[in-house]
């Protein structure tokens, strides 16, 4: 599930770009007509994107510091609705999220790269031991050691496939 797109900007510039984007993109879209209005939705919801009205930010340049920290992950992007017609903000939004869900798969990605790395170390040093185990163990011990071997080995190649 996507996450919505938080609009920070008084309410009438707001809601042209807001229409276009549910439309064009099928994404909800919240609207918060103040900066403290924005706070309150950025402590209640995760967002995809945040778009702040520029003289917002410009206005109180430590509230928009202290937004931009509470966007967490969601890109924000400063626009003056004023002068920006929604067309131009629906191409940056669309860019936004695309560069958001490519870091995104690159996170995943090597998040992915770590644990395989991680989980096929300790599954080498299982199976070296168990085949040093597997060596000195008296002949009522080797059925169960060569099947933690076998056990051990597949679930490696499995790693390694």
């Amino acid at each position: 599930m996507r996450h919505p797109i938080l609009i920070i900007a008084e309410v009438n510039a707001a809601l042209a770009v807001a229409e276009v984007l549910q439309r064009e993109l099928d994404l909800v879209v919240e609207i918060a007509p103040n900066r403290r209005a924005g706070m309150a939705a950025l402590r209640r919801n995760e967002y995809s994107l945040l778009l702040l009205e520029e003289g917002l930010a410009t206005a109180d340049p430590g509230t928009a510091e202290i937004l931009y920290q509470k966007a967490l992950t969601a890109p924000v992007l400063e626009l003056n609705f004023a002068i920006t017609n929604a067309q131009r903000v629906l191409r940056q939004v669309r860019a936004a999220l695309i560069r958001r869900a490519h870091d995104q798969a690159q996170a995943r990605q090597a998040a992915t790269i770590s644990l395989q790395n991680e989980l096929k170390a300790s599954l080498t040093g299982l199976l070296l031991e168990s085949q040093l185990a597997l060596r000195e163990a008296q002949p009522a011990h080797s059925a169960k050691l060569r099947h933690l071997v076998e056990l051990a080995d597949d679930l490696r190649n499995r790693l390694c496939a």
